[in-house]
């Protein structure tokens, strides 16, 4: 069983028939990682249940990497019209844009202000 998602979070489709267990214990470890990559080193320090754009993360993870391991296997014609392919394009750009807005705070359960949402973000003040 996956300690951040569960098979019901996953609501695409493209899943059907598939079996999501070994994807989600991948997923673990790469939400494990995007931590580390942060500075949460403890795995335990990681805020259960996960903050909305880490689950996000870990969804469109899961999506692709499942994307990924089928593609080729339509057998279509013209293979940039496969359907994994296009999908895992897709999931791809999401999981780096996701990845981008993650912070340490959202991974401790520490967002207090809206700043703390976002890396690289100032605050603006009006005078």
């Amino acid at each position: 069983m996956s300690n951040y998602i569960q098979v019901d979070d996953i609501k695409s489709n493209i899943v059907q028939g598939f079996e999501l267990q070994p994807y989600l214990y991948e997923t673990d470890e790469e939400v494990r990682d995007a931590a580390e990559r942060l500075g949460v080193i403890d795995p335990d320090d990681i805020h259960i249940p996960l903050h909305y754009k880490i689950k996000r993360y870990a969804v469109v993870y899961t999506l692709m990497r499942l994307c990924q391991d089928k593609m080729g296997t339509n057998n279509v014609e013209m293979p940039e019209m496969e359907k994994y392919a296009v999908q895992y394009g897709m999931y791809n750009k999401e999981l780096e844009q996701l990845r981008g807005q993650l912070s340490i705070e959202m991974f401790t359960g520490k967002v207090n202000e809206i700043r703390d949402r976002a890396i690289n973000t100032g605050t603006i003040y009006r005078g």
